[in-house]
């Protein structure tokens, strides 16, 4: 038999509740999910319990748009229990603090519409792992736990309103990853300060011009601390914002490129040692008579300042652009994805700051794309291409003179609207990443220009642009996703495959050893020693490239062992 019912008010109508003690007191609390009402919004009400079966005045914690259920368990290993909330935003994870308070909600996706969330160790690490039911697509998501309050999905930061685009680097000098991220509609740049483990401080905003729509970043004034520019697409300027070295950013400062800037690209174009842009301009199909678009090059001061702008034609609607050297005469080429004419333009570099007339190659329907990197091992420049309307990717594999062969199509999922390049799985293979509809997309590549089928992962919603970066200091590419006009946050989705070991080749003759690997395995340098106890390595010199793609060095035999590596500083 029981009591008396005795109510206790929350801070609106209820949906779930969970028992456990949150202050250490070893008395019972509750956590209790609570929805909108004309006086309340959406959150999770705590009310700690005085140990003789009352309890004390709700606490409420806000939260996003209707939160369903709720659950509880020490996810970050801390010895003090957390919070697992399933909303209409995704999963919100609110990690206590052990006094019965709780710190500030982080946001996982995990499906269309989450309704209700356990939690469970399901791949046997001893950590607490979280299922997800999603109401909106009749499946159940599962969210491995990293241990540290962390968890493999897409971990969403806010910014501000629809971002669009995203870049990678350390703004603040403390070697951790950091990110900028282009605001459409709020007509900013958000600033994310890395903290090396896969997640990000609060985003701090920096003025831009009308809807940015693109943001990249570099080095522009050669003081060796990370600069911004930022494609304006509601206006017909390029934003440049230089940075301070600690994370801040000096006040923008705009130069003309042309109508509707969509995309740019740094590099040297006129062999001064100093950093240039070329812009693509999307231009106005609207208009009458509609604008076309074009390239704009404004060459670099090197001071941070830049020269007017020299525009080139290309394709209609130029709305994505990319750098290399494709005709290996060691000089900046570019490639522009033409969303109106569903085509690639390749502008080749005469290393004056001039570029000859455009050569264009078929792409899909409406490209809007495009990511440059040897595909097939042999050396020379490969493209992919996003193409929205026909829901795949284009790869063009590059002859080495500048021309490319016919375009193979690879199946991404629904409007995929923007490509990123790595190696995923440590094979030394370069893969890719698309953004598309449905979050994002993996194509592990097979090393001769082809792709397995795509394998999708959740971000947030309407992913509209994806960048690759190691985010948690693992030596291993993870992926910053911008989710463009619904959530106005980005994912990151941390890189879970095993480091890969890199195949290092010896090669001994009377006088002297070579020793090679493969050209893929980017970033490793060759260092010997003769004591393995001692750590003493010394970095080899005069290393070269083969004709076959492998990298060698050869030295000296000794009358002693001596014992080689490949490091990744």
């Amino acid at each position: 038999t029981f009591q008396a019912a005795a109510n206790y008010g929350t801070a609106g109508p209820t949906s779930s509740v969970v028992a456990r003690d949150f202050n250490g007191d070893g008395k019972t609390d509750l956590a209790v999910a609570t929805a909108t009402t004309p006086s309340s919004s959406d959150n999770v009400s705590v009310l700690l319990g005085n140990g003789d079966g009352t309890l004390q005045a709700a606490v409420p914690y806000v939260l996003g748009l209707s939160p369903h259920s709720v659950t509880a368990g020490d996810f970050n290993g801390d010895g003090k229990p957390d919070l697992a909330v399933a909303t209409g935003v995704g999963i919100l994870l609110l990690l206590g603090n052990g006094d019965g308070t709780f710190q500030a909600a982080i946001s996982y996706d995990a499906g269309n519409q989450p309704s209700f969330v356990i939690t469970d160790d399901f791949n046997g690490d001893g950590r607490l792992d979280l299922a997800v039911s999603d109401a909106g697509s009749g499946t159940v998501c599962v969210l491995l736990a990293g241990g540290d309050g962390t968890f493999q999905g897409g971990l969403s930061v806010g910014t501000g309103w629809a971002p669009v685009s995203v870049a990678a680097s350390d703004f603040n000098g403390d070697a951790k990853p950091d990110l900028a991220i282009a605001n459409f509609l709020s007509g900013n740049l958000s600033v994310l300060l890395g903290n090396g483990d896969g997640t990000f401080k609060a985003a701090v905003n920096y003025g831009a011009g009308a809807n940015p729509f693109f943001v990249a970043a570099g080095d522009l004034n050669s003081d060796g601390k990370p600069d911004l520019a930022v494609a304006d697409y509601g206006s017909t300027n390029v934003s440049v914002l230089l940075g301070q070295g600690d994370g801040t950013f000096q006040a923008a400062v705009n130069y003309g490129a042309g109508t509707a800037p969509s995309s740019l690209v740094m590099g040297d174009f006129d062999g001064d040692s100093k950093p240039d842009l070329a812009v693509a301009n999307l231009g106005d199909p609207y208009s009458n008579p509609p604008i076309s678009g074009n390239v704009a090059v404004l060459l670099g001061r090197g001071d941070g300042t830049f020269l007017a702008a020299t525009n080139y034609d290309a394709g209609l609607n130029p709305v994505s652009i990319a750098v290399g050297d494709f005709d290996g005469d060691a000089r900046p080429d570019l490639a522009v994805v033409n969303s109106g004419s569903g085509n690639v333009s390749v502008l080749l570099g005469k290393g004056n700051g001039t570029f000859q007339t455009a050569v264009n190659y078929g792409s899909g329907t409406y490209p809007g794309s495009v990511a440059v990197r040897d595909f097939n091992g042999d050396g020379r420049p490969d493209l992919a291409v996003a193409n929205s309307e026909s829901a795949n990717v284009s790869v063009l594999l590059g002859n080495g003179d500048g021309t490319f062969q016919p375009a193979v199509n690879y199946a991404s999922g629904n409007e995929p609207a923007s490509v990123a390049t790595a190696d995923f799985n440590g094979d030394g293979k370069s893969d890719l990443a698309v953004a598309t509809a449905a979050g994002v997309a993996v194509l592990l590549g097979q090393g001769d220009g082809t792709f397995q089928v795509a394998v999708n992962y959740a971000a947030g919603s309407q992913p509209a642009f994806v960048a690759a970066g190691d985010f948690n200091g693992d030596g291993q590419p993870d992926l910053a996703v911008a989710n463009g006009f619904s959530q106005d946050t980005v994912s990151v989705l941390l890189n879970t495959c095993a480091s890969a070991g890199v195949e290092l080749a010896i090669a001994r003759s009377n006088s002297t050893v070579t020793v090679s690997w493969p050209l893929p395995s980017s970033g490793f340098v060759l260092e010997s020693t003769t004591n393995l106890a001692s750590t003493n390595w010394q970095r080899a010199i005069e290393v070269r490239t083969t004709n076959n793609a492998r990298v060698e060095v050869t030295v000296s035999a000794e009358q002693q062992e001596r014992y080689f590596r490949l490091h990744k500083p």
